[in-house]
């Protein structure tokens, strides 16, 4: 029996023993590496894709990297949940589509990206960029094919697991106790996530001072995406009543409870009597009826209205009281187009009006349409696209179309592109004017296809000079992107543009200038036009672009970083200080006549929220200060310029949201208080912003 086990010990039944079990464990390993293949699938691909999203779009890969990572690892972690009850097949059809659906959401957020500089929320990319894909379906095409390297690396993960998925990652059915497991630890890491994103340096971000294109590059593309989907509009912090003063120049001119300087712009009800000859002291205040609601958040927009300091009347009130008013949205336009020999026109109308020194276009996030609404609502677009949308079920009471329409001006509205592109079929009819036209829906018969702007506004300003006085307003297409070598713009202006910068410019930059050359044209013919009606003294041309040139800032090859807005601009940008400076013109024949001593510059920070209280005053309207986040730039309001990002300008200094760093002007000592005090004025404006539109609040006050 010894014998025997001793055999049984060193002999070869031993040995086939060791093996067997060596064959086992070699047999349960890899049954298990395929287990835990398939659960980090998801975790893998969503970080992947979030990285590579990074790299496309230029941005510090490694700044905020532990966000994108967890976050990507909690959401694969859910998305492997949903698959893993099923049975092998199903779950491998589950995953395939989760794994396209991945690709195309990331896909189409980095060509737009690359074609529109910011990022777009899916409501954004429904309800807004279809108009743009059918607007500009060259341009369009041409992102889709420069990007096709950008799309293939996005949509590996989705073709590997299509075409070797089935034979190396074969799809199983877990038990349930599994899965939930699985879903303890995604809730563990998400948890753990949302903790220092809630309570770290980036809290303001991921709560109430949410911005979807910001917390994109910070949290990355599915939590800004998660965030979005969970709030009504972009900028849901509470209003913080009895803000302290914005100066200690404004709290001298102040009571002494502390109320934080702000100025807006509102019009009376329409029932209430106006003023034929408003007095120029005093403040320009309404006597607003607040009725009791019981909407809370209406409650504590009223609270913080009426804790306002209504801005001042000045000699400025009423000088254009009863003119023509003529606004333009320049598409694209940059205030370096404005050169006295290349552009004569744009010089003489940004200097010998009301010239702005520190004027700012921020970049709103939805392009054309955000810069639109800044400069016609007088509040900030905080919804992308959406912002514009939003309009239709709302009382716009105080654009100029609709304050001047009640004053019984003749108004129409019109655009040299697709009458629905971003649906401005449906939004700009809602603008307070009387028609609104654009090429599909009447223009083509005034101006035929496809015009440039030099006929666009020759034919229109056929049709109402006479109608006067007349509110008009203009979406100009001429500057639009991409800047292409034949066009024909380029052969018609590229000698002029030669003529006066020679080398000076690459070819692409040069393109661009000959894409404004036809909007120099274009207020060419508006100005002689109007001054051979002998009307130019008794109207008014407003004009700004609706973002910086961003189609320059980037060539549209992949790998290709080349960046003409750097060259444009004549040094590289690090701030939307830097990147959104603009000309604002705010014109009429009268400041080169009688009124040429009133033609002064505004100094300070001014921007696009800062014209329709300004043209309010102007115009001699009695509106309520207190209701538009802008400030009549006249009136002895501090000068503030804000951005969505929560950054701001004042005349003491700049703050940078995304550095939190404030750099005071030369000569310039603030305390910290000065700098809190703002950051809380800034994010009491946004919040307001988002709640007006969202609330419907001046359909509330003047229904």
């Amino acid at each position: 029996m010894q014998e025997s086990l001793r055999r049984r010990q060193g002999g070869r039944p031993v040995l086939e023993s060791a093996n067997n079990v060596r064959k086992n464990l070699l047999r349960m390993y890899r049954r298990q590496r395929w287990r835990v293949s398939h659960l980090w699938l998801f975790p893998v691909v969503l970080v992947y894709s979030e990285l590579l999203l990074r790299l496309f779009c230029g941005f510090n890969l490694f700044k905020s990297l532990g966000y994108p990572l967890l976050f990507g690892i909690a959401a694969g972690l859910f998305l492997t949940c949903v698959t893993i009850p099923f049975k092998p097949k199903v779950n491998r059809i589950v995953s395939m589509v989760l794994l396209y659906l991945i690709a195309l959401f990331f896909s189409t957020e980095a060509l737009l990206h690359s074609s529109f500089q910011v990022f777009f929320t899916p409501k954004d990319i429904v309800t807004g960029t279809g108009g743009v894909v059918g607007g500009f379906l060259g341009e369009t095409l041409r992102a889709i094919f420069h990007g096709i390297p950008k799309i293939l690396l996005l949509f590996l993960p989705a073709l590997l697991y299509t075409g070797t998925g089935k034979r190396r990652m074969p799809a199983r059915r877990y038990r349930l106790s599994f899965a939930a497991m699985v879903l303890v630890a995604a809730l563990v890491v998400q948890g753990f996530t949302v903790l220092i994103a809630a309570h770290g340096k980036s809290k303001d971000q991921y709560g109430s001072q949410f911005n979807y294109n910001i917390a994109t590059q910070t949290f990355g593309l599915l939590t800004s995406t998660r965030l979005s989907l969970g709030s009504k509009s972009s900028a849901g912090g509470e209003l913080v009543l009895d803000n302290p003063p914005a100066d200690t120049q404004a709290a001298d001119a102040q009571a002494a409870d502390g109320q934080t300087v702000e100025s807006g712009a509102a019009q009376v009800p329409a029932t209430a009597p106006v003023a034929t000859e408003p007095p120029i002291t005093g403040d320009n205040v309404m006597d607003l009826n607040f009725k009791e609601t019981s909407n809370e958040t209406i409650q504590n927009m009223n609270a913080y209205v009426q804790s306002l300091q209504p801005s001042n009347k000045n000699k400025y009130t009423g000088l254009f009281k009863g003119k023509n008013l003529i606004i333009i949205c320049a598409e694209a336009y940059c205030d370096v187009v404005c050169n006295e020999e290349l552009t004569p026109t744009l010089y003489r109308l940004v200097h010998n009006g009301f010239y702005f020194s520190e004027f700012y276009q921020p970049t709103w996030g939805g392009s054309t349409s955000t810069g639109e609404y800044s400069m016609l609502f007088g509040l900030a677009p905080l919804n992308g696209v959406d912002t514009m949308q939003s309009i239709v079920d709302n009382n716009n009471y105080f654009t100029m179309g609709s304050q001047l329409s009640r004053l019984g001006y003749h108004g129409n509205a019109y655009h040299d592109g697709d009458y629905d592109f971003y649906n401005r079929n449906i939004t700009h009819t809602h603008l307070g004017y009387d028609e609104f036209l654009a090429l599909g829906n009447g223009l083509e018969d005034i101006t035929g296809w496809w015009p440039g702007d030099q006929i666009f506004f020759d034919k229109t300003m056929d049709t109402y000079i006479d109608n006067q006085p007349f509110s008009v307003y203009y979406m100009s297409i001429s500057g639009h992107c991409i800047y292409k070598d034949d066009d024909p713009k380029v052969e018609k202006y590229i000698d002029r543009v030669k003529a006066v910068f020679g080398d000076r410019y690459k070819q692409t930059t040069m393109n661009y200038f000959c894409y404004q050359l036809e909007l120099e044209e274009a207020l060419k013919t508006m100005v002689e036009k109007l001054e051979a009606k002998g009307i130019a003294d008794d109207t008014v041309i407003v004009m700004t672009g609706d973002h910086y040139p961003y189609g320059l800032e980037k060539s549209h090859t992949f790998g290709n970083f080349e960046d003409y807005v750097t060259d444009l601009y004549g040094y590289t940008y690090s701030n939307s200080f830097e990147q959104d400076h603009n000309n604002l013109i705010i014109w009429s024949g009268c400041l080169e006549h009688e009124n040429k001593d009133l033609a002064v510059e505004v100094k300070g920070p001014t921007y696009s929220l800062d014209i329709v209280p300004t043209l309010s005053n102007l115009f001699g309207l009695e509106y309520d200060s207190r209701l538009l986040v802008g400030r009549d730039v006249f009136s002895d309001t501090e000068p503030l310029a804000l951005w969505t990002n929560y950054s701001w300008a004042t005349d003491k200094g700049k703050y940078d949201s995304a550095t939190g760093e404030f750099t005071p002007n030369e000569g310039v000592t603030v305390d910290d208080a000065y700098v809190d005090r703002m950051k809380t004025i800034v994010a009491n404006k946004l919040s307001y912003s988002g709640k007006v539109l969202d609330e419907d609040y001046f359909g509330y006050l003047f229904d």
